[in-house]
C-alpha cells in the first residue's frame, strides 16, 4: 500500500472514532526510508486531499517533481505538476 492510501485509511478511521485532536499521518515525501510522523487536523488533511496533486510532508521534506505550496510549523504541502499526484501517489510504499 502506498503512503497516501495509508494516510487516507488513517483519516477514515479517525473520523469513525470521532477523533478531536490532531491525527498522526506519515510523511508523503519521496525518501523511501522516511517514517516521519506529521500531526494534522482532519479538516486540514481533507482540504489538502481536495487536490489530488497535493502531498503532505514534514517541513523540509521533498517530493520529486513537486513545488512547495505552504509550510507550517508541523507540516508542508507540496504540489506536483501535470497531474502526477493522481497516478503516482507518494511514489513509495509503506
Amino acid at each position: 500500500m502506498d503512503i497516501r492510501a495509508g494516510n487516507d485509511r488513517i483519516a477514515d478511521r479517525a473520523e469513525r472514532l470521532q477523533f478531536v485532536s490532531r491525527v498522526p499521518m506519515l510523511c508523503e515525501c519521496s525518501a523511501r526510508d522516511c517514517r516521519t510522523i506529521v500531526l494534522i487536523d482532519l479538516d486540514d488533511y481533507h482540504e489538502i486531499r481536495r487536490d489530488p496533486d497535493n502531498f503532505l510532508t514534514a517541513p523540509g521534506h521533498d517530493v520529486e517533481g513537486a513545488e512547495l505550496q505552504t509550510e507550517r510549523p508541523d507540516y508542508a504541502i507540496r504540489r506536483a505538476s501535470g497531474g502526477r499526484g493522481k497516478t503516482n501517489g507518494s511514489r513509495r510504499s509503506a
